[in-house]
């Protein structure tokens, strides 16, 4: 196809940012990059619509959380069109991902390409606050992870029950991000968890960080509240 990203330029792309990129994950990659695009005439999955640009600004952060979720049940939190859960299930088949979001639409969409590529992920549609105190998904997982979904600390009182103790909430945020309005140490401190680490990088000249935290306790039982409580009194 002519507008395929050639397995050399994204692979440069890749090892210039000190990453690898297998020849399988590019073909996959690609398969669900066009079906972004595609997706998006419809609905919005993503405000990204060239393959250059899914390349550089998704896939790239995508590649970059791999070193941080070596192997485990990870949940992608406000996953919309997929992005990272379905890059990082495409290159680490060690990691069993499950993907959630509150609109249907989109949660269909992840469906459609999870059954494309072939890939081990579920994706599943419905409110976090709610579906963490379900038997099925509480104290669950390995890894929370998110990409600008909310800021921090309502992203980590609703991450906080998904997590097994010792989990990790991995938190993807962009070049504007403010420690003192995410308040990210200040809801740790009330869900029983640690802010770990606040790594800061870059990829292609933009800054970026990541937020990890850890799940040392039982999340008390109040939380999360409801979605309006959270939002007119944050953490």
């Amino acid at each position: 196809m002519a507008n395929e990203m050639l397995y050399s330029a994204c692979a440069a792309l890749f090892e210039r940012n000190q990453l690898l990129l297998k020849q399988s994950a590019h073909e996959l990659l690609e398969r669900y990059a066009e079906q972004l695009i595609a997706e998006s005439e419809n609905q919005n999955v993503t405000a990204v619509r060239t393959l250059s640009e899914i390349w550089n600004r998704h896939f790239l952060d995508s590649a970059f959380l791999l070193q941080y979720l070596p192997q485990g049940k990870v949940l992608d939190l406000g996953t919309g069109g997929g992005i990272p859960a379905i890059p990082l299930a495409i290159m680490n088949r060690n990691l069993d991902v499950t993907m959630l979001d509150s609109e249907l639409r989109k949660i269909e969409f992840c469906k459609k390409v999870i059954d494309l590529l072939g890939i081990h992920a579920t994706a599943i549609c419905g409110r976090a606050e709610e579906l963490s105190r379900s038997p099925e998904y509480d104290s669950q997982f390995d890894y929370v992870v998110s990409r600008a979904m909310a800021n921090g600390s309502m992203l980590t009182e609703l991450s906080a029950r998904f997590l097994k103790i010792g989990g990790k909430l991995v938190a993807m945020k962009g070049r504007q991000y403010d420690r003192e309005q995410e308040r990210f140490h200040e809801a740790a401190e009330a869900l029983g968890m640690t802010v770990e680490d606040e790594i800061s990088y870059r990829l292609e000249d933009e800054d970026k960080y990541l937020i990890v935290l850890r799940k040392d306790a039982d999340t008390p039982a109040q939380y999360p509240r409801r979605y309006a409580k959270m939002k007119r009194s944050p953490l």
